[in-house]
């Protein structure tokens, strides 16, 4: 089958996307599409009814930086200020794309919209964003901040400083953004850009793509993708808009730029999920508690968790665990052993939350724990419940947070041969929940804790596997 030059598979997107996740190089340009549907309109219907009032048709304008700057001529420039306020004031919730790429590792954001979503999203999410939309800004310190949102053209707070008609795009460079230019030229250099709903017909960012590819030429510039519908048949003049559509992604390979075509936009979604589920599996969740060890003695029980710690930690995965009576010091000993011998930061490899034990504020204890069995579990990707009794009982706090594992979505690995709790989540599993990965966890090895702890590694690295 013929493949456009410059066109790049769902699959291999989502490979080359995980790459610089690992690298911690990911960064994300988003542009107007993404807003749509939350509500906010498009750049053209936001000029549709301005252009009537000068005489004007949007429907027959191709340059609407000129329709902006005629209207803005006509209406004075606080027209076009009001136009952005009222339009993009609206208090309206982020979609699922910005709540998948708020979860996402990104620490730079760079946007042509002038709506909060973005920032709305990291919030939500628990993060700190630290919004630049001016010179001044950049010189401020970004060591408080969980992720950068550079908005090229302005926010909508002070809709008098936004990028819209020809005259601002002129001044752009040269008045309030002179640095922004180097900025985004110095992040295209160093970070893999994943662009969501930008058209590539802005003149500033043409101009930095454009300035790179001639310093560093073609061979040497960096690899960046964009996810772009594929026109569809129904489409009127759908051969012609094709053959443009083609011309457009073989010339944005030219700057270094794959694109990856979708037949809808929901597909957006799905492959941004897979990301974000494919990131959290990296950290996992263990959750128990043990009075007793079962059919293990008080040292195997010991050794057992310890060395299922320190193999996670030797594989790559970071560990969030409640320290539970009788687990969580175990695990902590495997953790800190491997990085002390390898020279790691534990807290790269280790989150612990514990619960606290005592009640001098009189809160209501139970929706404590419940919050902090939430946001210890709604970070991972996987859970494994290992033991789970409490003074001779099933201990029901196990249970809870496999009852949330599940409502987060997680991947449960209850190992059944350990007994108390993870023994009865573990035989409450449907076939359906009883994959390969379930059945390869619970293999216990009589007489060999570090087999046994090595099958549930194997079963871990299943999940995470491509194909998975």
């Amino acid at each position: 089958m013929f493949t456009i030059k410059g066109e790049v598979s769902k699959k291999n997107l989502i490979r080359e996307i995980e790459k610089a996740i690992k690298s911690d190089e990911l960064g994300a340009f988003i542009g107007a599409g993404l807003s749509i549907p939350a509500g906010f309109c498009s750049w053209k219907e936001l000029l549709r009814e301005p252009a009537e009032e000068i005489g004007l048709d949007v429907e027959k304008e191709s340059d609407l930086v000129n329709l902006a700057q005629y209207y803005s001529n006509s209406k004075k420039r606080t027209s076009i200020d009001d136009l952005i306020k009222g339009q993009f004031s609206q208090l309206v919730k982020p979609t699922e794309n910005h709540k998948l790429l708020s979860q996402l590792p990104i620490s730079t954001f760079w946007t042509t919209n002038y709506d909060k979503l973005i920032e709305k999203a990291l919030e939500n999410n628990m993060k700190k964003p630290y919004v630049k939309t001016k010179d001044e800004q950049l010189r401020g310190t970004n060591h408080n901040f969980d992720a950068i949102v550079y908005k090229l053209h302005g926010d909508v707070e002070n809709p008098e400083d936004a990028v819209i008609t020809r005259s601002d795009y002129e001044e752009f460079g040269y008045n309030k953004r002179k640095l922004f230019r180097e900025v985004l030229e110095g992040d295209l250099l160093t970070k893999t850009f994943l662009f969501l709903g930008f058209s590539f017909e802005d003149p500033n960012f043409n101009y930095v793509i454009g300035r790179l590819r001639v310093l560093l030429d073609e061979k040497n510039t960096r690899k960046h993708y964009c996810i772009m519908k594929k026109v569809q048949n129904t489409v009127e003049n759908s051969e012609y808009k094709k053959a443009k559509q083609e011309l457009q992604i073989e010339d944005l390979n030219r700057y270094g730029i794959f694109t990856c075509l979708v037949n809808d936009y929901n597909e957006i979604t799905e492959i941004l999920s897979i990301l974000v589920d494919r990131y959290r599996r990296k950290t996992i969740f263990i959750s128990g508690s043990a009075d007793n060890y079962g059919d293990f003695s008080d040292e195997e029980g010991k050794i057992f968790l310890h060395t299922l710690s320190m193999r996670l930690s030797e594989k790559g995965y970071h560990i969030i665990n409640g320290y539970g009576r009788g687990v969580g010091e175990y695990l902590l000993s495997g953790v800190a052993e491997y990085c002390l011998i390898n020279g790691k930061n534990i807290l790269d490899y280790l989150t612990v939350m514990p619960f606290p034990q005592s009640n001098i504020s009189h809160i209501d204890i139970g929706k404590l724990y419940k919050e902090n069995r939430k946001q210890m579990i709604e970070k991972c990707g996987i859970a494994i419940f290992v033991f789970g009794n409490k003074n001779g009982k099933i201990a029901n706090g196990v249970l809870e947070e496999f009852s949330i594992s599940k409502e987060k979505g997680l991947v449960c690995l209850p190992i059944g041969y350990t007994e108390g709790a993870a023994k009865e989540i573990f035989e409450s599993l449907s076939s359906n929940d009883n994959s390969e990965a379930v059945i390869i966890a619970n293999e216990k090895v009589d007489g060999d804790i570090s087999s046994t702890a090595e099958n549930i590694i194997k079963a871990v690295n299943l999940m995470n596997k491509e194909d998975n």
